[in-house]
């Protein structure tokens, strides 16, 4: 079929086109803390890092329950917060520091990448040939929107989507309908010529239907989340999953990405 050009399939990224795994987060984590520990080491300030790492523990919870009512928490809002949490005290921060912490902070995401989903090209090359536009609609946590992009691009993915659409940048969450209107917009469509694809119930499915777009459950099982660590994100995102499977129609699930076409071309014949 040759699809009409307003008519747009959006993914998530997270446990849809890349998954992460325990030992790389915390990997992740132990640069963020170093790297931060030695830029403000150069400024005259000395933190332990057993401090730093205490400290980015504890800010997880404290981020998810801001997550938790679909706002967000910018860069060097989250740098400020641990390096407070480390000081158990207030500590001035000079702008002019600013970009070597958010570098420090940020830069590990693509050291240490998540793994891309061996589908996920594939899927996007041939949504692409047929003539659907393509759109990435994103939460973040510890990396912002422009590392996402870069890991993107390392993969060799960037180049099939025309919006991509991340929530720092947006200071919306999934599944609020903000950040879904942004990208029908960004993408020059309605968003009732969109068929969202992800695997959280709650952002993902309900969100997207909320927002008046067609939806895809990535029905897979994920990885359990105690076995990751419980200060962990992905452990307290999976912990706080809110939304019922229940009354999601087999037809609306798939459980794995290579299914996603036949799914996405029914949609639109019915439209």
């Amino acid at each position: 079929m040759n699809a009409s050009s307003n008519r747009c399939v959006t993914f998530d990224l997270w446990e849809t086109l890349i998954f992460d795994d325990p030992q790389s987060d915390e990997a992740r984590g132990l640069e963020r803390y170093r790297g931060l520990q030695a830029v403000l080491a150069d400024q005259g300030i000395s933190l332990p890092l057993e401090d730093l790492k205490r400290a980015y523990e504890e800010s997880a919870p404290k981020l998810q329950a801001v997550w938790n009512r679909n706002d967000e928490v910018p860069i060097m809002e989250q740098i400020r917060l641990i390096i407070q949490l480390a000081a158990r005290r207030a500590i001035t921060l000079d702008r002019s520091w600013n970009n070597t912490l958010e570098k420090a902070y940020v830069d590990p995401i693509l050291s240490i990448p998540p793994k891309l989903n061996e589908d996920g090209p594939a899927i996007l090359q041939a949504v692409r040939k047929r003539g659907y536009k393509i759109g990435l609609i994103s939460n973040t946590g510890r990396s912002p929107g422009s590392a996402l992009r870069q890991l993107l691009d390392d993969y060799g993915i960037l180049r099939y989507f025309d919006a991509t659409i991340f929530s720092n940048e947006v200071m919306r969450r999934k599944p609020d309908r903000a950040i879904f209107d942004r990208a029908a917009r960004m993408l020059g469509t309605e968003n009732e010529a969109v068929v969202h694809v992800g695997d959280n119930p709650e952002a993902d499915f309900w969100g997207a239907r909320n927002a008046g777009m067609h939806a895809i459950l990535l029905d897979k099982t994920p990885p359990a989340h105690d076995q990751w660590p419980s200060q962990s994100l992905y452990a307290l995102s999976r912990a706080n999953m809110r939304g019922d499977t229940s009354t999601i129609e087999p037809r609306w699930r798939i459980e794995a990405l290579t299914e996603t076409l036949d799914v996405v071309d029914s949609f639109f014949e019915a439209t």
